[in-house]
């Protein structure tokens, strides 16, 4: 079974090199990313080190995406 943590789709979208699928793979990191922050929330889970990768991950994707956009 693959891998589908956060940082493992995380790291799938920014190594992809097609841009017919960087598209959904942004999107499927981006849910997973979401996903991780609302279990955290709803557990009470206050790891900051965590909660900044997230949110630093989301910024890079964000960028990535504003990028394709652009390009």
């Amino acid at each position: 079974m693959p891998d589908l943590s956060w940082q493992a789709l995380y790291k799938a979208a920014l190594a992809e090199n097609d841009p017919t699928k960087l598209t959904g793979r942004i999107e499927a990191a981006q849910h997973a990313i979401r996903q991780r922050l609302e279990e955290m929330d709803r557990s009470g889970d206050d790891r900051g080190r965590e909660r900044q990768q997230l949110n630093d991950a989301l910024h890079a994707l964000f960028t990535l995406r504003a990028r394709k956009r652009s390009a």
